[in-house]
């Protein structure tokens, strides 16, 4: 599904993207990250992600699981003991910054399958294309790669369970031999497209030292350039807020208080304005459509 932010410039989105993962990784509270993983969510949903997301959700809860557990064992300060594990102690410091922890890096991957949707191969070369095209193609095949090998998998072996070739029934070694097999066509498969692209891209002059036209699919507008300021006021404002120790958790040595001064709120508001950017755009977009009938 295609919202308001898919039809603007490609440099809006990634700088949308780019601002978002700067604030999360600065504003380590876990009420900030919290609002993000919900925001970030409805935001996946606007998208159409909700079969990604609903698949995705029990893994980031599992890695965040993890860290919130192996903090506590691995790192030993803070000042407030709760218990021993192993003649080693466990503090509320640890357990608390695993959780903070575990927050940042959910909210980071379900920003990824946000980012993921938006910034699609036309617009990544377009953006990275003139600066480094080797690296920007480089990058776009790495991306491109696991969701294909995926998805020609399925394909693969549902072809191949008609034929009574499945990697779900019989011994071990008639699955091992199953499975082989479907790495065999997989990788023959993958291969020959390779070699059909690389033609392809040699038959149009790709990696010629002369200098070469495109043809410019996007243009920015006044409206673009507006969102580009109105982004970076937002981030840079988030940036002071969080070098003046507001909206941060204070951890180590001793744990301090959750409560919000009226400062730790203004830049709430900020944090909550710039990752609710794609919901708020979506919003005016639907006010204006019902206003024009």
């Amino acid at each position: 599904m295609e919202t308001s932010l898919h039809h603007h410039h490609p440099f809006i989105n990634l700088l949308y993207y780019g601002c978002v993962g700067v604030l999360l990784m600065v504003f380590l509270h876990p009420i900030f990250l919290l609002t993000a993983i919900l925001l970030l969510a409805m935001v996946n949903l606007l998208h159409g992600n909700k079969e990604k997301l609903k698949k995705s959700f029990p893994y980031f809860i599992f890695m965040g699981l993890m860290v919130i557990v192996l903090n506590p064992i691995f790192v030993r300060k803070g000042a407030t003991i709760l218990f021993y594990f192993r003649n080693n102690p466990v503090t509320l410091e640890a357990i608390v910054y695993g959780m903070v922890m575990a927050f940042m890096l959910i909210s980071i991957l379900v920003l990824f399958l946000s980012f993921n949707h938006v910034i699609n191969s036309r617009k990544f070369m377009f953006l990275f294309s003139k600066v480094w095209p080797q690296l920007a193609l480089l990058l776009m095949l790495t991306i491109r790669f696991v969701p294909l090998f995926i998805r020609r998998w399925r394909e693969l072996y549902e072809v191949q369970k008609v034929r009574n070739h499945s990697i779900s029934q019989g011994s071990i070694r008639m699955r091992a031999s199953a499975g082989m097999l479907y790495m065999q066509k997989l990788l023959t498969w993958s291969l020959e497209e390779a070699l059909q692209s690389a033609e392809s891209m040699k038959a149009r002059g790709f990696g010629l030292s002369k200098k070469r036209t495109a043809y410019q699919a996007f243009q920015m507008t006044r409206r673009d350039w507006g969102m580009v300021v109105l982004l970076g006021v937002l981030t840079v404002i988030g940036i002071v807020g969080a070098k003046q120790k507001h909206g941060v958790l204070p951890i180590y040595p001793q744990l301090g208080s959750f409560s919000f001064s009226s400062t730790d709120w203004l830049y709430y508001g900020v944090f909550f304005l710039l990752v609710s950017f794609p919901l708020i755009l979506e919003g005016g977009e639907q006010i204006r459509w019902h206003l024009s009938k």
